[in-house]
């Protein structure tokens, strides 16, 4: 069975969590930054794997045109959904919801939100700014969760 992690990311969180869940499943598995490659042909592949990190409470447009884009043929694939976001609970699982096409969303094996990771140094001015205003002085983020990797890998092993 065929897998592919298919992902969006600016500044390495949500690579570090696509290639940690790539370790997980196995080397038959293969990753795509759609940040930076051409938008891989799904027809190879039985599971398809999608994730990307949250800014400013939404998912980079490049997975939101992917999805949209594709949602006929990734309705006929085994489907996994991941977020790496700093939001807990509700929040969370609203952002990981929102993130998504519904139907996509309700089709899928498994979903979850696996944390987040700041490499504040990689950030755009701006970007370092608005995380000050909305972390404020504490920069502390609770990072990536291989609890939750790992049970995501699991699901989409099991079934």
């Amino acid at each position: 069975m065929k897998t592919i992690i298919i992902y969006t990311s600016k500044y390495g969180c949500t690579e570090k969590a696509a290639y940690l869940l790539k370790n997980q499943l196995g080397e038959e598995t293969e990753v795509v930054n759609l940040m930076l490659a051409k938008e891989p042909a799904l027809e190879r592949y039985d599971t398809v794997i999608l994730g990307g990190s949250i800014y400013y409470g939404k998912i980079q447009k490049q997975m939101m045109e992917f999805t949209s884009k594709y949602q006929n043929e990734l309705s006929k694939k085994r489907v996994g959904l991941f977020i790496c976001a700093g939001a807990k609970g509700e929040q969370a699982a609203q952002e990981l919801k929102s993130s998504f096409p519904e139907k996509l969303y309700d089709q899928s094996i498994t979903k979850e939100v696996f944390g987040d990771e700041i490499y504040e140094e990689k950030f755009t001015l701006i970007d370092r700014l608005v995380l000050r205003m909305v972390k404020g002085k504490s920069m502390s983020v609770n990072g990536l969760s291989k609890e939750t990797i790992e049970r995501f890998a699991l699901a989409i092993k099991k079934r």
